[in-house]
């Protein structure tokens, strides 16, 4: 079945969420020329989200929600330890920033959910 427009507006939508936190790091990696950090960090939140996101693939609004919850404490998690890991040694800073990438993941699966195109039956 084909998406339409507006599921592959919304498609378009959880693309950009998800690319959210490369484009943080790339920025902070082109304006400071050697931090990388920021990309290892949204490294560790895909692996993170990743592993919530292959589970399963529910179009219930429960099921959507549960794992789009899931997948935001999973990147956060994993965001804060990668940058413990690196050596941040601020932890409203860690944590900000964790919770910025948990949310561009969780809104991503909720938003690509959405945009899977419902069958008729």
């Amino acid at each position: 079945m084909r998406r339409s427009f507006r599921e592959q507006m919304i498609f378009f939508l959880s693309i950009l969420f998800a690319a959210l936190p490369f484009v943080f790091g790339l920025v902070r990696r082109l304006e400071t020329g050697y931090d990388s950090r920021l990309l290892w960090m949204a490294l560790a939140s895909l692996a993170g989200a990743s592993g919530i996101m292959v589970i399963g693939k529910g179009h219930g609004k429960r099921r959507v929600l549960a794992r789009s919850a899931a997948t935001f404490v999973s990147a956060m998690l994993f965001t804060g330890i990668a940058a413990l890991l690196l050596g941040a040694t601020s932890a409203p800073g860690v944590w900000g920033i964790a919770f910025i990438f948990g949310a561009c993941w969780a809104a991503s699966y909720a938003l690509h959910a959405l945009s899977r195109p419902r069958s008729i039956a």
